[in-house]
């Protein structure tokens, strides 16, 4: 109940088959990536020997058999709107990376309780330790780093620089203007050479904008290593880069050629508006 909007795992009532989708990933790759424990008692889930396989890990598992060559140990990861930790999991059970997650405090809540129970050895610090410690010097004193959006502001201070940033399927949740400060803060923070992952709607309606996929504000220093449609969801964008020390002109020709995908905007748009009206309705009349 907890992880609802959060796993996609209950989406097994879809028609695709899962003992079926293991035949797309090498057997030796998913026994180094599957959970050998079943955390939240996810009543969606299907075991395999001693592994535990769902909907919801199914895509984490093809992005990060994608990216694993991009990722060396001692790599800082930073994953922007991570959820409960699913793909962190991924990343932090085969590489020795110092991981940050940057999610809402709901998330953040179930990405502690859930990397703690798969890796109960690593010490997380969280935003209370934000508050009362210098982060620059306890960074090798902790393995996993998960803080709410407000840290940004305080991480834009430090001397602290990324190797791989992600943000998958929660930028298209956000405003212009948030996505906008995103952008800013990831060309600032990320080492030349280092990575960013965006994983997102080729369009998303939201309350107040229509968020484009190819309007995504990139700078002109990226080359572009993947571009394609992601893994069995054709109206989802997989777009890995790689920040440059020059000017390229590549980035900017290769989201402008990005296809055309044809949606009812305006029936969008009365749905979330009324979803949003509706909500606050029920907010009001359970508050007073």
């Amino acid at each position: 109940i907890l992880s609802a909007g959060l796993d996609d795992s209950i989406n097994l009532s879809s028609k695709l088959d899962l003992y079926e989708l293991l035949e797309h990933f090498d057997p030796q790759f998913l026994k180094r990536t599957l959970p050998n424990k079943n955390v939240g008692n996810c009543e969606n889930t299907i075991k395999i020997f001693d592994y535990y396989f769902d909907f919801g890990i199914l895509h984490h598992l093809k992005w990060y058999e994608k990216i694993e060559k991009y990722i060396s140990d001692s790599f800082n990861v930073l994953e922007i709107g991570g959820g409960f930790g699913s793909l962190a999991r991924i990343i932090i059970k085969n590489k020795k990376v110092k991981y940050f997650l940057i999610d809402l405090p709901e998330a953040n809540i179930q990405s502690n309780f859930y990397l703690q129970e798969n890796f109960p050895d690593a010490k997380i610090f969280n935003y209370l330790d934000l508050k009362n410690k210098n982060l620059e010097s306890e960074i090798n004193n902790y393995d996993i780093f998960i803080l709410p959006p407000n840290s940004i502001d305080v991480l834009k201070e430090k001397n602290i620089f990324f190797d791989f940033i992600i943000n998958s399927r929660s930028f298209m949740e956000m405003e212009k203007k948030t996505i906008s400060e995103y952008f800013t803060y990831i060309q600032n923070k990320l080492n030349v050479n280092g990575h960013f992952l965006n994983i997102n709607r080729y369009i998303k309606s939201v309350v107040e904008d229509d968020i484009y996929f190819k309007d995504y504000p990139y700078d002109d220093f990226w080359d572009v290593i993947i571009s394609e449609e992601s893994f069995l969801q054709n109206h989802v964008h997989f777009f890995l880069t790689q920040r440059t020390k020059n000017k390229k002109d590549v980035i900017k020709q290769t989201l402008k050629n990005l296809p055309e995908v044809k949606n009812n905007i305006k029936k969008f748009k009365f749905f979330n508006k009324f979803k949003y009206i509706f909500h606050r309705m029920i907010y009001k009349i359970i508050s007073k």
